[in-house]
């Protein structure tokens, strides 16, 4: 069923410089602007209007499941959630971008969808990005660092890569799909980072990587996998 938009509300959405989008309840695109068309590869909105995320004309695609997730999180808590998503865009052009989503209400105070918006960051610096994610995610006191040395335990880049998405809630089994392992290869750099951290369980090993403030570091190497993660809830 289409939903309908005011004319004021379609008029902010394409007014903004940036990606803005809004899906209905059932995760089906409703309205995107000029600027979305342009990130997806698409020349017109309407091509996608009543379409769902597994419909995008381009790489993104494969994260449908993830990004419809986040949806139906979004509407059923009724708050805001912050993403990072690195995908291959228009053109096969693999693109960073952080994300908002919000609940949409409808004139009734309902949720009645979702709307996201989204920052570019790209071609952005090191430096540009750690600040970028701070600034997005409010935690200026604790901003993210770009890392490549796997930090004050020397961990590899795939257990740092496996570390990151574990401590996002991300399961084994997800991390291996992600990364492009063997489940069997991702248990083994879990069990290695135990080992590395001192723990016997996954729920110790979560507890002491928070500790030694691997939240906040975000291996390099995370820039060419194609994922969608929450950074923060609010």
């Amino acid at each position: 069923m289409h939903t309908q938009i005011s004319k004021s509300v379609r008029d902010y959405i394409d007014g903004q410089p940036y990606p803005m989008i809004y899906k209905d309840e059932q995760c089906v695109f409703q309205y995107v602007n000029t600027a979305y068309c342009r990130l997806i590869g698409l020349r017109q909105a309407v091509d996608i209007i009543g379409a769902t995320a597994y419909d995008l004309p381009c790489g993104a695609a494969a994260a449908a499941e993830m990004f419809e997730e986040q949806d139906r999180q979004v509407m059923s808590s009724g708050k805001a959630l912050k993403i990072l998503n690195i995908h291959p865009f228009s053109g096969g052009e693999w693109g960073v971008q952080l994300n908002t989503k919000k609940p949409w209400f409808d004139k009734n105070k309902n949720i009645s969808g979702v709307w996201c918006e989204g920052i570019d960051i790209t071609n952005a610096y090191t430096m540009a990005v750690t600040t970028q994610l701070a600034k997005f995610t409010g935690q200026q006191q604790n901003s993210y660092a770009i890392t490549d040395d796997g930090g004050a335990l020397s961990l590899s880049p795939r257990e740092s890569e496996v570390l990151f998405l574990i401590l996002r809630g991300k399961t084994a089994k997800l991390a291996a799909t992600v990364l492009g392992l063997s489940y069997r290869t991702v248990q083994h750099h879990i069990e290695s980072l135990k080992t590395k951290l001192g723990v016997d369980s996954k729920i110790d090993l979560i507890d002491a990587a928070i500790a030694r403030g691997y939240m906040n570091q975000l291996p390099i190497s995370m820039f060419t996998k194609q994922l969608s993660i929450v950074l923060a809830m609010e």
